[in-house]
């Protein structure tokens, strides 16, 4: 298939909600896509297809600076969190874009994307830079049937005995579909070894993309969470680092009360059952005691570059 552009257009490697390279999540970032038919940006992600690939396009209306196409090797989907975070790492790194506030159009409308930088803690960098999108909230659903989490369960080879006693399993959505599935210890993420066809079986039948298996760890001075998600039906069997999850995390939580007056951020850890740790910070926007969005964001790291040839 012969790209339809006059010049080779230009590929990045980037792993995102991490500082380190070949750790946090890996997405392909194309630049100056306008022009391609869809089925050459299709093509191009199953080119690449151990990563979600982000398709740069100039701004087409007043009402944003950017506009980001995402793919995987099977569909387009509306938003990628990590494709997100890697594609203005790029576009920051090639001086396309300064810190501040950007306002990209995808799939799921206009997000905003904030980027700001600070004085490194370690000495071998300069700065640190955070690149944060904001997510409205999504829809939660009912607490599933505890029946159909045992089943959930069984599927992952979690011990019944680990689901939390008190938080139910729910999905949320928000371009995407996940089921959250609360546990009782951290530990047990390491012990997890699901049967994805009956996860994907699951899946259908509850109309949930992806299962989001997550433990609360309060610390005396901050709050963390670490877990894993598993997304067959998306030809993802586990993603290290989600950020777009950890949004929908932060409305669950906030939902069942678990934030105090003076505690609206935590810190999600991921990925380190895959060797691939990152991290995602997270930050409620609260307004008159209403959720209104949650603030997801982290650093990325650009790995390697190149050219896709004419």
């Amino acid at each position: 298939m012969k790209l339809a552009a006059e010049r080779p257009l230009r590929i990045f490697q980037v792993d995102a909600f991490t500082a380190t390279r070949f750790t946090g999540n890996p997405a392909t970032v194309v630049l100056d896509a306008d022009g391609q038919s869809d089925a050459t940006l299709l093509a191009v992600a199953r080119e690449f297809s151990h990563a979600e690939v982000a398709f740069v396009f100039a701004a087409s209306g007043p009402d944003h600076d950017v506009r980001l196409r995402f793919f995987n090797a099977r569909k387009e989907a509306p938003f990628v969190g990590h494709a997100t975070v890697a594609a203005h790492a790029v576009l920051l790194a090639l001086g396309r874009r300064s810190a501040g506030v950007w306002r990209q159009h995808s799939g799921t409308g206009v997000i905003e994307v904030t980027v700001t930088t600070a004085p490194a803690a370690a000495a071998m960098a300069a700065t640190e830079t955070l690149i944060e999108f904001r997510q409205t909230v999504p829809e939660l659903d009912a607490p599933l049937p505890f029946k159909t989490t045992l089943r959930v369960a069984e599927a992952l080879r979690l011990p019944a005995t680990q689901l939390h006693e008190v938080m139910p399993a729910r999905i949320a959505r928000k371009g995407s579909t996940r089921l959250l599935v609360p546990i009782a210890d951290p530990r047990q993420l390491d012990n997890l070894v699901p049967n994805l066809d009956t996860l994907l079986e699951l899946g259908n039948e509850l109309g949930a993309e992806g299962f989001f298996v997550f433990a609360l760890n309060r610390q005396v001075d901050e709050w963390l969470t670490e877990s894993r998600m598993f997304c067959p039906a998306l030809g993802i069997p586990e993603d290290p680092v989600s950020g777009n999850s950890h949004a929908m995390l932060a409305a669950y939580l906030w939902d069942l009360g678990q934030f105090g007056k003076n505690s609206v951020t935590f810190i999600g850890h991921q990925g380190r059952q895959m060797q691939r740790p990152g991290q995602v910070s997270v930050r409620l926007e609260v307004d008159q005691g209403s959720l209104t969005a949650a603030h997801i964001g982290g650093s990325a790291v650009i790995v390697s570059e190149g050219t896709l040839a004419l």
